[in-house]
């Protein structure tokens, strides 16, 4: 038996605590307690609530519990998650969902997943392990770039998209939501639209040819592409020749010189070098911990405050920041950003294979893209991812349903001829009638007409 201790915090609670690290806790009434009115004799077994489950309290329930409370209505919408992709037909009220059954059947849904092909076989590229979805990839590019780079402000940054199946493309990163799954590299605008984006393939990839020539215009994006050159001085400094500013958090291993700050150094203390050559800045701020920028956009100046909150002082105060630091809090996070948009249509329809995840992950980045345009380009209230797929999957579902609405419409033959109802194009005379319609329609005419309705 554990042993047990018993300490009083306050005049009402005793807490016992056992060894195995369990604890009991007690509230002991107070013998003069002014606000305690009832007497001891009082029976309050009618106060309590009956304990009934979930389904007794469905199985109970009728229309006219809800004329209960005035101006209040009970509903009882889908209260249980589905769990399978085929709780969208389940003929249970609470996981089935007629919009869908009713657009497309069970078998047709399945049939259609499983002929998804993302690529052909000559496509094959034994120097790209993501051939398989390069094209598909290549013809998302196509589209987000259909309008240009409208945003002078973009940022660089990985994505994971969670994905727990074998494949070498896999990932580990503990510091994400989605620990594991297959990295990718996006370029967003500070809104969260992605302009590129490529699969990171991992260093081991054999990106020279036979005469050790590297061949970076061919393979794909990997760590000898980005890895090795994102927060180095040499990018930075690469990007401003060819008329590209950049700023950047880098560390210390990247850089030679070294900008030293004492441990106990004050919020705000600031240490930069400066290259004259190439006006490369090096800027070292102390904030919880030294921060280290490279940037060739902006330096020291002017000095923008931010607040700060002080253990010490056990307030909010305002701490000047150099104006690198914040060009680069303004302007980064557009990748995190378009990540959290596409974490909100997380989809639970899974598969085996990894082309799967990365083609719904094409389809999450589509509907963010269209629903920063919306926000840019409407000044009113903003829409947010959810509701953004809602409109499009309400939209193919109503369309869908219009059409499997109209194939119903009957046709018949009528004993006389007449104008065909788009007579002005056609110029026919026809004794097909649509009962549904009210109305005369040759044959191609029938098919046209229903199916623009």
């Amino acid at each position: 038996m554990s042993k047990r201790k018993t300490t009083r915090y306050v005049q009402n609670i005793e807490i016992e605590e056992f060894e195995d690290g369990n604890c009991d806790v007690f509230v002991i009434p107070q013998d003069d307690d002014p606000n305690d009115s009832e007497s001891e004799d009082t029976d309050n077994s009618q106060n309590n609530m009956q304990v009934m489950s979930y389904s007794e309290v469905l199985n109970n329930y009728t229309e006219n519990q809800s004329q209960l409370e005035p101006g209040y209505t009970y509903d009882w919408i889908n209260g249980e998650k589905k769990k399978s992709q085929k709780d969208f037909w389940s003929k249970n009220p609470l996981l089935g969902c007629p919009a869908i059954a009713n657009a497309m059947s069970r078998n047709k849904f399945l049939e259609i997943k499983s002929k998804i092909k993302y690529s052909k076989s000559e496509d094959k590229n034994p120097n790209d392990r993501a051939w398989r979805v390069r094209k598909i990839f290549e013809m998302f590019k196509t589209n987000s770039l259909q309008f240009g780079f409208f945003s002078t402000a973009l940022s660089i940054d990985e994505m994971m998209v969670k994905f727990h199946g074998r494949t070498i493309l896999l990932q580990f990163m503990k510091n994400k939501p989605a620990r594991f799954g297959i990295k990718m590299w996006g370029l967003c605008n500070p809104e969260g639209y992605l302009f590129d984006c490529d699969i990171y393939c991992g260093k081991g990839l054999n990106i020279y040819s036979d005469d050790n020539k590297i061949k970076l215009s061919k393979c794909p994006l990997g760590s000898r592409v980005v890895m090795m050159m994102t927060q180095n001085p040499d990018l930075m400094i690469h990007l401003k020749t060819i008329g590209l500013k950049s700023t950047g958090t880098v560390r210390k291993n990247r850089v030679q010189t070294d900008n030293k700050l004492d441990n106990k150094a004050s919020r705000g203390t600031i240490a930069v070098k400066h290259e004259k050559k190439s006006g490369l800045n090096f800027i070292t701020v102390m904030d919880s911990q030294p921060v280290s920028l490279l940037s060739t956009a902006a330096g020291v100046e002017p000095l923008a405050k931010r607040k700060r909150y002080s253990k010490n002082l056990q307030s909010t105060n305002e701490i000047p920041f150099p104006s690198a630091i914040n060009v680069y809090n303004d302007f980064m996070g557009g990748v995190d950003m378009h990540d959290e948009h596409c974490s909100n249509l997380m989809p639970f329809i899974r598969a085996k294979k990894w082309t799967w995840p990365m083609f719904l992950r094409l389809i999450q980045s589509s509907l963010t893209n269209a629903l920063v345009i919306y926000n840019l380009s409407h000044s009113g209230e903003k829409l947010g991812s959810f509701d953004m797929a809602l409109a499009v999957a309400e939209h193919y579902i109503i369309k869908k349903a219009d059409e499997k609405h109209i194939l119903f419409h009957e046709k018949t033959k009528s004993e006389q001829k007449k104008n065909c109802k788009n007579f002005t194009k056609c110029s026919k005379r026809t004794t097909n009638m649509c009962i549904d319609c009210d109305a005369y329609f040759c044959d191609p005419c029938f098919k046209f007409a229903h199916k623009n309705m």
